[in-house]
């Protein structure tokens, strides 16, 4: 377990000691954040380490917490002076990165990182406007309402003024330009919305953040992934060869239940599961990945869209997901990728198993590809 530098410091402190100091105030308080309930001290003061630092599901609290103190710092500097507003995201910066093993919810342990943030605000003598430039850059919202004409000028700066096209293009654009002061070394200094109205960003960006498979692709996902039923009920199976675990036998490696969900330690399932108890399960399991869609997308989704990415995440696994050119694709669609010329040829790429192509993986991206398109 890797405790950060500045809470190992609090922990080691003499003040420490004393429960009525700041020392021991603020470490507690850092240690039930990064450590909810996972941290013990054996009768020497020692810290005992676990085989895991923390659950996934506690793993979410812990960087919502952190995410939550750089947003509250954020909103305490917000300031506007002389009619500007400044942006004051634009000075958050890591201060630290906290490597922790996390119980995944199919029972591996799982190396991930807590990202500790810090809001770093210049002086004001950094931030004197002499030397200073405007500049304009065209925002707009990617999704199949986005015209031609709006997708080629989405992203570009205007030094000048007059160069600006004529906003806006077309009727219902929802376009929006953003007018950035910079300073002399090219830094935003401040900026504001220069014409139109800016759509609620933070609005789009919760509905995204809040997303998670709809019942129809959760449907379409344990089609996917098949089960096995004995009298009505989901039994245990061998993941390799699909046939029922014999209740006297001990469990083999890779026994599953239910719609693909592997058997961890302590979980009993040998009289079988309901229907709802084999959903519950899978809702669980898929968790991680309708997180990756949600970390690693930064555009609008659709709901067939994000439950066709987020069956895709499930299958090929998070990280393969997150590096994968379907993200860089969707993310950008103006992407030249010599190797996948296209969104669709990366995603049906994912059809091999072992370096040979799979029948079933390649059926499997198809009905996903037509999900993603409804």
């Amino acid at each position: 377990m890797k405790i950060p530098i500045f809470l190992r410091n609090l922990l080691q402190s003499n003040n420490y000691w004393n429960k009525n100091s700041v020392e021991f105030e603020k470490a507690n308080e850092y240690l039930e954040k990064l450590f909810p309930g996972e941290l013990r001290q054996d009768a020497t003061g020692q810290y005992i380490e676990p085989e895991y630092d923390m659950t996934y599901e506690q793993f979410l609290t812990a960087q919502k917490k952190l995410d939550d103190d750089i947003q509250n710092a954020i909103q305490e500097a917000e300031v506007e002076e002389n009619g500007i507003s400044i942006d004051f995201s634009q000075f958050v910066e890591v201060e630290e990165e906290i490597d922790v093993r996390v119980l995944m919810p199919w029972g591996d342990i799982q190396n991930e990182k807590l990202i500790v943030y810090t809001l770093s605000v210049p002086d004001d003598s950094d931030t004197e406007p002499e030397g200073s430039q405007t500049v304009w850059v065209w925002y707009g919202v990617h999704d199949e309402l986005l015209c031609p004409i709006c997708r080629k000028i989405i992203g570009k700066i205007f030094t000048n003024e007059t160069d600006i096209p004529k906003f806006p293009i077309h009727p219902n654009c929802r376009c929006w330009i953003e007018e950035r002061e910079l300073d002399n070394n090219g830094k935003p200094i401040s900026s504001k919305v220069y014409k139109g109205q800016k759509p609620d960003n933070k609005t789009d960006k919760n509905e995204t953040q809040d997303m998670k498979m709809s019942d129809n692709g959760v449907n379409i996902l344990k089609r996917f992934e098949g089960s096995v039923k004995l009298g009505g009920k989901h039994v245990i199976y061998d993941d390799k060869t699909g046939k029922p675990v014999n209740t006297n036998e001990p469990l083999p490696k890779g026994a599953t239940i239910g719609y693909g969900h592997l058997v961890k330690s302590g979980e009993y399932f040998r009289n079988g599961i309901s229907e709802t108890k084999a959903t519950e399960l899978l809702r669980s399991d898929i968790a991680t990945a309708e997180r990756a869609v949600r970390d690693n997308i930064t555009v609008p989704l659709s709901q067939n869209q994000f439950d066709a990415l987020t069956s895709l995440a499930y299958n090929i696994g998070t990280k393969n997901f997150a590096d994968s050119t379907v993200v860089k694709y969707i993310n950008n669609p103006d992407l030249k990728d010599t190797t996948y010329p296209t969104l669709e040829s990366a995603w049906k790429t994912w059809n091999k198993s072992g370096g040979y192509v799979m029948t079933g993986l390649s059926n499997r991206r198809n009905e996903e590809w037509n999900m993603f398109n409804n």
